[in-house]
């Protein structure tokens, strides 16, 4: 897709997801600067990675996740705007689900939900064997709960996914066979900037593509899905 066929919209998640090239990055932060309302919508779309970071904690403390220079750009122009939004010059509707019954874990999830997505931004290793863990898990948990599980992967954590780089390709495919119910996502975004850079992307069969990594997300929030970062 040619940049200029992305709306104003489809950028700013883009800019969120991290997959805008440095140019690409300067102008739309220089629309953000001068439009009241662009700066709203970024920062609620920040407002929004940033709660779903802490909407279902676990035990296990997650290492931050390194970012590269183009998503810290964006992210201290979106800080600043945030400093409005979160004083009261922005509103939502949108309530997320953060409230947590005594003694929540992992291994007892499905008993309060039966609808989860993990989500996976980085290519470490341990991460990804975390991810397909927990996705696991869960789609094992909700089986007999007509549940659903979604394991959305964006930036680095598309490998996941990714055929030549994947590890875990046989296995995605058995548990997807195991678990008709438990599904694997790509955001468009990270694959766009691929594309941008000539590579070709291919991926694990069967993948679902999500415009955003972003706005997937928070759809199946306002929906009512828990949603699990990695």
């Amino acid at each position: 897709m040619n940049p200029d066929q992305l709306t104003i919209h489809d950028r700013l998640h883009a800019l969120a997801d991290g997959q805008l090239g440095a140019e690409q990055t300067r102008e739309v932060l220089a629309q953000v600067e001068t439009d009241l309302g662009l700066q709203k919508e970024l920062c609620e779309i920040q407002r929004i990675k940033h709660l779903v970071k802490s909407a279902y904690p676990l035990p296990v403390l997650r290492q931050p996740v390194r970012r590269p220079p183009v998503w810290q750009q964006a992210a201290t122009v979106a800080l600043v705007f945030g400093l409005t939004f979160l004083a009261g010059a922005g509103s939502s509707h949108y309530v997320p689900k953060l409230w947590q019954p005594e003694g929540l874990t992992l291994e007892n999830a499905a008993a309060h939900d039966d609808r989860f997505i993990v989500f996976v931004d980085s290519h470490e290793p341990a991460k990804l064997e975390k991810a397909l863990v927990k996705a696991e898990t869960l789609a094992e948990q909700v089986e007999h709960k007509d549940g659903s599980v979604y394991v959305v992967t964006s930036a680095e954590g598309i490998d996941l996914l990714r055929l030549g780089e994947t590890q875990h390709e046989g296995r995605i495919l058995q548990m997807s066979e195991k678990y008709p119910h438990l599904r694997f996502v790509a955001c468009s975004n990270t694959l766009y900037s691929y594309h941008q850079r000539g590579e070709l992307v291919a991926l694990v069969e069967d993948t679902e593509v999500a415009p955003s990594a972003v706005e997937f997300v928070v759809k199946h929030m306002r929906d009512g899905w828990r949603y699990i970062a990695i």
